[in-house]
């Protein structure tokens, strides 16, 4: 069984490198599908009976993982000098510093990597984290799936 939560957040970022319009400053209406699998729950009396995770739960985990980290805020690669000069000089304008390049694809990945250990095997379900799927725009999104 496989279930479906979607969450929403307005981010900017820059490809630094980029031949096109994506090296300046910009942001998105980034939007997220977190895609679980698992068994369903199968514990009698139990909040989630008959479910793989309460959508709730699932929630609150999206929420502190992502909501409350990538909300209004400027995620840049932290090799970007103009940036990491910028917020240097600006330190009480929200931003992360990123490891990579901030493209939808890694984007996608780093979501995944700080999910995957929130969602486990939940009373024997097998619960696991299955995809992460990011839009950066009505038309344009990437996934990453272990």
């Amino acid at each position: 069984m496989k279930v479906y939560k979607i969450v929403e957040w307005d981010m900017g970022h820059r490809i630094p490198n980029h031949k096109s319009q994506c090296k300046n400053v910009h942001g998105h209406r980034y939007r997220a599908e977190i895609c679980l699998e698992g068994s369903l729950i199968n514990k009698s009396n139990e909040s989630s009976e008959d479910m793989v995770m309460d959508f709730g739960e699932i929630k609150t985990i999206l929420q502190e993982e992502i909501i409350n980290i990538c909300d209004h805020s400027f995620m840049y690669w932290e090799k970007d000098q103009v940036m990491a000069s910028f917020f240097k000089t600006n330190p009480l304008l929200k931003n992360l510093s990123v490891p990579f390049i901030p493209t939808a694809e890694r984007i996608a990945y780093w979501i995944y990597k700080k999910l995957a250990a929130k969602f486990k095997d939940n009373f024997g379900t097998g619960l696991k984290l299955s995809e992460v799927t990011i839009w950066e725009t009505p038309t344009s999104k990437a996934s990453y799936a272990k």
